[in-house]
């Protein structure tokens, strides 16, 4: 405010009083000329509401040196009009704040490298000279001191003097030509590619969702599943009490996300490639991976079966990415929204990668009493460090092969991928494929192979393929407590 004892007159650089307007009466006045802070004439005018001529010139920093020239000229302009004034009192001045002058230095190739023209120093010399620059030229450089009418944020850096040259110059004269620059490709990463590579292949493939989480837990939605929010880092000053501790895992995420869509579709999958944080690194920062998780629910197939398909689905994509077979080992839960007994650990070239599981029953009871409902997750990171093995191709044989079926009793104390070994260990030359057909539960449990045989050289007689499975397979599986179905 501007006040004349102890009154308000004025609003600095906004409005002013009734009292300081001139009137028919008025024989002798006070010439004021002032310059105010752009910065604060602009916030008192959005604050009082109050937009006028005078702050809108203000707020765009007027030059303060011009105080002085604008005096001289409202002198000039009363005495052709009533040469009969009279001044009565000196010029006084209260400075209260000098801008630094701007001086800046470049030479010629600078204005040609960012021009992309031939410019004459003579007429860089001209055009800044006529626009009331300051120029001094010594060889190839220009030292240029900026007019104060231009130095209050407008012309700062040497490229506003680019600015400056090229528009005196005229943008139309410009010579349009293309510009050079060096285009190189940019070679992804391995883990960059493998991530692209797996959510091809489980959207396209596999027919799965895609999702984007945070990586917090969230205390609330973990608590209506039954789910633990484990001990990991803590975000300092949260905005959210429930969102403090970061995700050590990616599944508990994705099952909040089931459970708020669980009334989608009667079966579909859900999968997301990000960050957990397992723990912090000893130099004290967080120990970040990014890892896969997937879970798949279906209100159509058992658990069982839900479980060996998506088996079959993390086998398929570890096999193209890596063309290595995955192996699966039985291990206690070790979180609790896990089931008991059915997870297993999942292992490349014995390099663990993740997990596969189904659900503890409290979890899966809060999201879907009558769903199936699977999960699994594998550390990306991990994977991008084990090598890619070379692909193998044997030619098709042009004569016909043979499959037979061998039914064997389930033993509990042997795993399906030691029973496939000892088959491919004493298969022979001619034993191309072991594959799962058959699975049957019951009072007595069994498993159906199916054993494809064939030569490249002749067509395999039943005899040979019998003396194979009689006298090498058979005997070395019952070596091992496993017998044939009779």
């Amino acid at each position: 405010m501007i006040c004349s004892k102890g009154e308000p007159v004025a609003i600095a650089g906004i409005m002013g009083g009734l009292d300081s307007e001139i009137e028919d009466d008025t024989t002798s006045l006070l010439l004021e000329s002032a310059n105010f802070d752009g910065v604060c004439v602009r916030k008192s005018s959005q604050r009082l509401g109050l937009r006028t001529d005078a702050s809108m010139r203000y707020e765009k920093m007027i030059d303060p040196e011009i105080t002085v020239v604008a005096i001289e000229r409202f002198m000039k302009l009363l005495m052709d009009i009533d040469p009969n004034v009279q001044v009565i009192s000196s010029l006084s001045d209260s400075y209260v704040k000098h801008y630094d002058k701007i001086e800046l230095t470049f030479d010629k190739a600078y204005v040609d490298r960012y021009t992309g023209i031939e410019i004459s120093d003579e007429q860089i010399i001209n055009t800044l000279t006529a626009l009331g620059f300051g120029v001094k030229h010594e060889g190839t450089g220009f030292d240029v001191t900026v007019p104060s009418w231009r130095a209050t944020k407008d012309v700062t850096i040497k490229a506003d003097i680019i600015e400056e040259i090229t528009r005196i110059y005229g943008y139309d004269n410009f010579k349009i030509t293309t510009t050079l620059s060096p285009l190189r490709p940019v070679r992804k990463s391995v883990n960059k590619t493998d991530e692209y590579y797996a959510k091809d292949l489980l959207v396209e493939k596999c027919k799965l969702h895609e999702i984007h989480s945070y990586i917090w837990a969230d205390y609330k939605k973990f608590g209506e599943l039954n789910i633990e929010v484990e001990d990991n880092v803590k975000l300092l000053n949260s905005i959210n009490p429930d969102h403090v501790v970061l995700r050590n895992c990616m599944v508990p995420t994705l099952l909040t996300v089931v459970n708020e869509n669980k009334s989608f579709g009667t079966e579909y999958g859900v999968f997301e490639i990000a960050r957990v944080i397992d723990g912090v690194k000893e130099d004290g920062t967080c120990n970040e991976r990014k890892k896969l998780g997937v879970v798949m629910l279906s209100r159509d197939c058992s658990e069982k079966t839900l479980f060996f398909r998506l088996r079959d689905m993390l086998s398929l994509l570890i096999a193209n990415l890596r063309h290595k077979t995955l192996h699966f080992n039985h291990v206690e839960a070790f979180h609790n929204w896990q089931h008991p007994v059915n997870t297993s650990e999942i292992a490349v070239d014995g390099v663990k990668l993740g997990f596969i599981s189904t659900l503890h029953p409290l979890t899966a009871f809060r999201i879907d009493k009558k769903a199936a409902i699977v999960c699994a997750e594998i550390d990306m990171d991990t994977l991008t460090g084990i090598e890619k093995a070379e692909l193998d191709f044997t030619e098709p044989s042009k004569f016909p092969g043979i499959d037979i079926d061998l039914t064997i009793l389930r033993n509990p104390d042997v795993t399906y991928s030691r029973v496939a070994e000892i088959i491919r260990d004493n298969g022979g030359e001619h034993l191309n494929s072991v594959k799962v057909t058959d699975v049957y539960d019951g009072l007595i449990s069994s498993i159906t192979l199916r054993l494809g045989f064939s030569s490249p050289d002749k067509t395999l007689s039943m005899n040979e393929i019998q003396d194979v499975i009689f006298g090498g397979i058979v005997p070395e599986l019952e070596k091992s407590g496993i017998l044939l179905k009779k």
